[in-house]
């Protein structure tokens, strides 16, 4: 299987056990389920993508200390754009936003730490160290 889709449905499930996760824990946080919360998943991982890798490219250069925050501020702009776009995720409160960016972020992160096939492609695509 190619990196790109693998990178990509990592992305998918991290998204939702994310969204998942914070639905189960905050009360402010509703999703509709089983429908709306693939659209929603689906949407929150586009949008994800992309706000972090707008927010990369124009943090680059001018704060190369917070790009490891980067990650956070896509998850706030992408839980945003969702809730905007699709009535299948409401959020209410400013601590359960607070919190579930927080919850969705820290999950994503742990979901690309663990080992699995996508190291794998990553390494055997990585050229042969020089020693």
């Amino acid at each position: 299987m190619p990196r790109f889709l693998l990178g990509w449905l990592l992305s998918l499930a991290s998204a939702a056990i994310g969204l998942f996760v914070a639905d189960l824990v905050f009360s402010g946080f509703k999703l509709s389920l089983p429908f709306g919360f693939i659209w929603a998943v689906l949407l929150f991982a586009v949008f994800s993508a992309a706000f972090n890798w707008i927010v990369v490219r124009l943090l680059a250069e001018k704060a190369n200390a917070a790009l490891p925050l980067t990650g956070l501020l896509a998850t706030f702009l992408a839980l945003l754009v969702t809730t905007f776009i699709t009535g299948a995720l409401t959020i209410d409160g400013i601590g359960t936003w607070l919190m579930a960016t927080l919850v969705i972020w820290i999950l994503s992160i742990i979901v690309w730490v663990i080992p699995g096939p996508w190291r794998s492609a990553r390494a055997a695509t990585s050229p042969p160290a020089k020693g």
